[in-house]
Parts: C-alpha cells; sequence; structure tokens
C-alpha cells in the first residue's frame, strides 16, 4: 500500500537530522540535498494533452508529437523562455509573516513558522528581481527550444498532481500564459526548497509545468541559492528519472558480485560528453545516483561518485553546481532541446582520471592513494581542515551517510563566503575561495609575546578573475598578488598572519566558473560573438 506523503516526508525528515548527528552534509548552512525523486515516487501525475501531428519534412520520429500548445515551425530555435508565477507569494496565508503561525508546506500540510521562514518585503525582492532571473539564465544561456507560436495552456488535470497545493492563475487554464515555453509556480513554504512536475512523462513530449517551493532560509547566500534553484529547475524541464526512461536513454549495469544495479545514461551525446570528461572511451554512460541501495529503481541524479560537483548531482553545496558539458549533454539528448555547449562550464572533480576510476564502479578503501584530489583518507588523530573540492568550504575527511566515499566535506561555519567566521589564516568575503597549502601554518593571535602556530591544509583567500589570469590577496595583506595555474605564493613574506609554507595557485576553472552571486562566470557566446560581464577588481 502507497505511503502518505505527509508520512513520507516527515520520515526523510527524520533520517536527516540523523545524519547530521553523525556529520553529513547538512551541518553546513550551505548545502541541498535534492528530495524530487522521494516525492515524485508517492504521487502518480496526469497525461499531458497530445495533439497528433503529420511528421514534418527533415525532422525526427520524436518531433512528429506535441503538447496542446503546439511549438512553432521546424529549424527556429530560441532561448527557453521560463515564466514564474508568482500568485502564492502574493497571498499573506500563504507565506510567513510572523513566528509561530502556522503556513503551507506545499506538500499536504503545515508547518509553524520559524524567524528564518519569514518573507519580507526584501528577501521578496531579491528572489524574484535577481535569486530567481539568475537561476532562469543558467539554463536559457544553454538550453534553446522550438518557440511555441502561441501561449501556453495549462491543464486543469494539474489539480491531480502535486501542483494541486499551488496557486495557478484561472487565465491560465483558459487564454493561457503569454510567451513562454515553461511555467513555474513558485511559492514560499515553511520547508525545505523542493520542486515537482505537475505532468506525467509522455515519450517525445517536452515537460513544460512544474512547481517550486523555494525556503526563505535558503537566501542566506544567494550564490548558494542561485544554483539550488538551478537544480530544482532541471528536473522540471525534464531532467528526472521518469522523462529519460520515457526517452530510452537508461540501461542498468551490476557493479559488484552481488549483481547490485546502477542506472547508466546510455544516450550518444551523454555518452560522447562522458568519454571527453573523464578520458575513457570505454565507459558505458554516465552513472546515475543509487540511493540507499534502492535496487529496484533508478533516480535523477549523477552519481556523486562520478559527478560530485556537478549541478545534477544529489547533493548541491555551496560553490558546486557546475552546469557541465555533461548534464547538457543529457538535455540534447531528450531531443526537444538544442545546446549550446560553449557554455559548459567545467568540473575539476573525475577530469581525466581515466578507465581505472570509471571501471570501479564504486568507492574502494584505497581510492585515496589513487585519486588524492578527489578523494581523502579517515585519520581521527588529524585535525587539519582542508579545501573541499568546490573551492568554497574548509572541512574534514568523512563520508554522506554510509556509502563509503571518503571526501573532504565542509564543516559547519567553514564556508569562505561566511564573514561572521572565522577561519585560521583566512580572509573571508563573498568573493574569497579556498586554495590548498604546503608545509602551510599560521600564527594565531593570543596574550602571550610569541603566537601560536597552526598548521591548516589550505586558506581562503579574496580571488580576481581577469581573462585566464588569476589574482589573489590574503589575510594580513591588501595587495593583490597574481597567481598562475601551478604557481606558489609565500604569504610569511608580506603577511605577519603567516609562519611559513606556501599557497598553491589553482587552475582558471577552479575559482572563476562560477562568479560571487551564483552566475556563470564563461562569457556568453552567441552566433559567434561574445558577451562579458566581468565585473572589475577594487
Amino acid at each position: 500500500m502507497r505511503r502518505p506523503l505527509f508520512t513520507t516526508i516527515i520520515t526523510l525528515l527524520s533520517l536527516q537530522l540523523l545524519g547530521c548527528s553523525i556529520g553529513c552534509l547538512a551541518l553546513s548552512p550551505t548545502a541541498h540535498r535534492c528530495m524530487y525523486d522521494e516525492i515524485m515516487k508517492e504521487v502518480s501525475l496526469p497525461k499531458p494533452a497530445m495533439v497528433r501531428e503529420l511528421p514534418r519534412k527533415g525532422l525526427g520520429a520524436w518531433q512528429t508529437y506535441t503538447a496542446s500548445t503546439e511549438e512553432d515551425d521546424a529549424g527556429v530555435w530560441a532561448p527557453i523562455r521560463i515564466v514564474v508565477s508568482e500568485k502564492d507569494l502574493n497571498d499573506p496565508s500563504k507565506y510567513c509573516t510572523k513566528m509561530g503561525e502556522p503556513r503551507p508546506t506545499f506538500l499536504g500540510f503545515d508547518k509553524e513558522c520559524q524567524l528564518h521562514d519569514i518573507l519580507t518585503s526584501r528577501t521578496r525582492a531579491e528572489l524574484l528581481q535577481n535569486i530567481f532571473p539568475a537561476a532562469i539564465k543558467l539554463h536559457s544561456d544553454r538550453l534553446s527550444v522550438r518557440p511555441k507560436s502561441s501561449p501556453l495552456i495549462v491543464p486543469r488535470s494539474i489539480k491531480e498532481s502535486p501542483c494541486k497545493h499551488f496557486s495557478v492563475p484561472e487565465e491560465h487554464y483558459t487564454t493561457g500564459v503569454e510567451d513562454a515555453d515553461a511555467v513555474i509556480y513558485l511559492a514560499a513554504g515553511t520547508h525545505f526548497p523542493f520542486a515537482v512536475s505537475c505532468l506525467a512523462a509522455e515519450k517525445d513530449v517536452r515537460p513544460t509545468v512544474g512547481a517550486m517551493s523555494f525556503g526563505i532560509s535558503g537566501l542566506h547566500h544567494s550564490w548558494f541559492a542561485v544554483r539550488v534553484i538551478a537544480h530544482e529547475l532541471a528536473h522540471v524541464l525534464g531532467f528526472n528519472y521518469e522523462q529519460m526512461r520515457a526517452q530510452n536513454m537508461l540501461s542498468s549495469v551490476s557493479i559488484n558480485s552481488f549483481q547490485q544495479k546502477k542506472g547508466i545514461v546510455t544516450s550518444v551525446l551523454t555518452k560522447q560528453k562522458a568519454v571527453e570528461h573523464y578520458n575513457c572511451k570505454g565507459i558505458e554512460g554516465m552513472p546515475m545516483r543509487d540511493e540507499y541501495n534502492d535496487n529496484l529503481r533508478m533516480h535523477s541524479h549523477w552519481d556523486r561518485r562520478y559527478a560530485k560537483d556537478d549541478l545534477m548531482s544529489s547533493m548541491v553545496t555551496s560553490g558546486a553546481g557546475i552546469y557541465t558539458a555533461v548534464t547538457m549533454a543529457a538535455f540534447a539528448d531528450m531531443g526537444f532541446f538544442k545546446v549550446n555547449f560553449s557554455m559548459a562550464e567545467t568540473m575539476s572533480w573525475g577530469k581525466g582520471v581515466g578507465c581505472n576510476f570509471v571501471n570501479q564502479k564504486q568507492c574502494m578503501p584505497d581510492d585515496y592513494k589513487n585519486y588524492p584530489e578527489m578523494f581523502c583518507h579517515r585519520d581521527t588523530s588529524d585535525t587539519t581542515r582542508y579545501c573541499t573540492s568546490d573551492r568554497v568550504h574548509l572541512g574534514i575527511c568523512s563520508s554522506f551517510a554510509d556509502d563509503q566515499c571518503l571526501f573532504i566535506q565542509p564543516m559547519g561555519f567553514g564556508s569562505c563566503r561566511d564573514t561572521t567566521s572565522v577561519l585560521h589564516g583566512s580572509r573571508m568575503g563573498t568573493s574569497s575561495w579556498c586554495l590548498d597549502g604546503e608545509s602551510l601554518k599560521v600564527n594565531e593571535e593570543v596574550l602571550e609575546t610569541k603566537p601560536q602556530v597552526v598548521s591548516v591544509g589550505g586558506v581562503c583567500v579574496e580571488v580576481f578573475c581577469g581573462r585566464k589570469e588569476v589574482s589573489v590577496r590574503y589575510l594580513g595583506d591588501d595587495d593583490w598578488h597574481e597567481c598562475p595555474e601551478g604557481g606558489k605564493i609565500f604569504p610569511a613574506n608580506t603577511s605577519v598572519d603567516f609562519a611559513e609554507g606556501y599557497i598553491k595557485c589553482p587552475r582558471y576553472d577552479e575559482v572563476c566558473t562560477i562568479t560571487p552571486s551564483g552566475r556563470s562566470g564563461i562569457p556568453f557566446h552567441e552566433n559567434g560573438s561574445i558577451h562579458d560581464d566581468s565585473s572589475t577588481r577594487k
């Protein structure tokens, strides 16, 4: 018998809290574990209204079906237009105005408002004017569709879906939504951020209707919020198991002697981009997440072992959420998106690791020896803090849940962007990133004649990205220092906050791919021209 959705969500929250007690990513205020699969598996969705078309000349079989609002003539492609409906943000009974009042979670039950849930005029403006447009732009810069020639009419059948908890303007059912290729119903519920699809996945039909509740507490860091929203939007746009299955993009493989299964995306472009990223011609496809050892079905995220910092990993963390060529290829393989690969963001995790890593299929105890830039060795006596792979946190070596994959997990209050935190030898700020150190020691100020020397594995420094050049400034020195890839900086030469050792200069794409606002650091390419939004150094 299917469990009530309320019971499922409460159970999942309990698991999250339990996980936090043993050191999971939720200790960090900048980590988002997506719950799309857990919510969607509990419901059945209505099918989209369909119109049968005759195949147009020059089009593949996938283009012979459309939803009830037809797309324009073949050959015309334009950046996807995502319209946000904010009706629930205009109704004070649907969001928190003070502590203690019950407000909807948009999952079918109410929850008492906490201080961090309160929607002020400022947070509302930040969400609608800055954060959501930036998240949408991440998709519209990369995904094009054949635009709709008429308003997008929303079927009333979405009232039979999880979207029934969101407010839909009556005109969306009748006259439709103008200038829209997709519509999202947005709310600010008293719960973790989540998105849901409103209509069932159908072969060769592009998803067009979804809903999202974004908790105001998620606005703590706007750069993080942008990537979380972009992640959730991607599920609604089609990056989910059901849509990939409908498009025949999936296969399954055994990953161990017990015949435990892992789902992989084997469609042509996705496989090609995976080959390029991992430098392995023999890769079968791109592995999907295998959560809780659930062998009965596949999931809507890349396996974290392979794509920890990808936008579509199951856990979006601080500086991660990288919109990679592999993720873009998955959209392209669905058939109803044309993608702009010149806008692909580079992910360091797994880049060029080769076939041994790919063929291993699961984490092993000696991974830290073979792939030291990705994995770590847990040593309870080692209290040194190291940089996370996304270079936004300092953290310690631990695993997530029971997946046996050991890597540097961000510690609470370890974000380089958190100006209220004090980290040994670190210069905090909105443009700060974590850089690795070698034999790096910092002077900790104490009430004694001589400072106490503390060893650190990495420090936060402010970063300025020029055209393929990186400059940094560190604690105790307000000057900018050029930091070319592979170079070294000896901060003790100019700063009394350091005792000895050096800072390793990063690759450009590690610290310049994502801007402090969460937007892409890649200049926008369109029709051969480059549109650069680079900021100036202050």
